[in-house]
C-alpha cells in the first residue's frame, strides 16, 4: 500500500511523491507487545524454578554449591536455564516497542531504560548459558568448583555481571519511572514495573527468591498494562515515532 503526498516548490510547481507504507509496522506493534511482557514472565517461571530447586537450603553462590545443586536437580536446572534464556531472547525483542509507546512523552529517559535493559539481558543470556557446562559437570560428578569459581574472577566475563546487573535493576526502574512520568499509562503501571528492582533487592538481603517471583509477576502486570496502550495505537502513529 502507498500513499501520495503533493508539495510546492519554490517556484510554485507542485510534484507528488508516492511513499509506500511499511508493511511491517503492525506485526511489529503487535509483536513487540506482546513479548515483553511474555519474556518477563519465562523470568518469573525462571525464578519459581529455581526457588523449588533451593528450597531444602541449597543455592549456587560457590561452585562447589551450585554443583551440588545441579546435581541433585539436574532437570530443573536445565529448565530453569532454557526459561531464562527464552525470557532474556524476548525481553530484547519486546523492549522497542516499550520505547515507541513512551518516546512521545519521555524519550531521553525511555530511551536510557531501554539501552541498559538490553544490554542487561543480553549480558544475563551469556551468564545463563555458562551454565550449561556447571550442569554437565555437575551430572558427570567432576569436581571443578575451585574452576568454576575461579573463572566467575576473570575480567573479560566478570564485566557482564555488573552490566546484568545495570540493565536488570537499574534499566527496569528508570522504566518503571519513565511511565509514572509520562503520565500516559497512569502511576500504577510504573509503580508495578518498579516492584522487580524492588522486591529483587529485597530478595538478595533477606534471603527467599520468592521475592523476586512476586516482584516479576507485579512487574509482567505492569508491562500488560504498556502492551495494552501498544496495541490500541494505530499504525500510522507507530510508524510516525521512528
Amino acid at each position: 500500500m502507498s500513499t501520495s503526498v503533493a508539495s510546492t516548490s519554490a517556484a510554485g510547481e507542485t510534484t507528488t511523491t508516492t511513499m509506500r507504507r511499511d508493511p511491517t509496522v503492525r506485526f511489529r506493534r503487535v509483536v513487540g507487545a506482546i513479548v515483553l511482557p511474555l519474556g518477563i514472565l519465562f523470568q518469573v517461571a525462571s525464578n519459581t524454578m529455581y526457588s523449588l530447586m533451593t528450597m531444602d537450603g541449597g543455592s549456587d553462590l560457590t561452585g562447589e554449591s551450585a554443583l551440588e545443586l545441579f546435581s541433585t536437580h539436574p532437570t530443573q536446572a536445565r529448565v530453569t536455564m532454557l526459561l531464562a534464556m527464552i525470557g532474556s531472547m524476548l525481553i530484547v525483542a519486546g523492549v522497542p516497542a516499550a520505547l515507541r509507546v513512551l518516546r512521545p512523552t519521555r524519550p531521553r529517559l525511555s530511551l536510557v531504560a531501554g539501552v541498559l535493559m538490553m544490554a542487561g539481558y543480553i549480558a544475563y543470556y551469556g551468564i545463563v548459558a555458562s551454565s550449561g557446562l556447571e550442569i554437565t559437570l555437575a551430572t558427570m560428578n567432576i569436581d571443578a568448583g575451585a574452576a568454576i569459581d575461579a573463572s566467575q574472577d576473570d575480567p573479560i566475563g566478570f564485566a557482564f555481571f555488573p552490566l546484568f546487573i545495570l540493565g536488570n535493576i537499574l534499566g527496569t526502574f528508570l522504566l518503571g519511572l519513565a511511565v509514572i512520568l509520562s503520565k500516559q499509562l497512569g502511576w500504577l503501571a510504573g509503580a508495578l514495573i518498579i516492584a522487580w528492582p524492588v522486591l529483587h533487592i529485597t530478595g538478595l538481603i533477606v534471603g527467599p527468591e520468592w521475592f523476586a517471583v512476586t516482584g516479576g509477576t507485579l512487574e509482567a502486570i505492569g508491562l500488560v498494562m504498556l502492551a495494552v496502550v501498544a496495541l490500541k495505537t494505530s499504525d500510522t502513529d507507530w510508524a510516525s515515532r521512528g
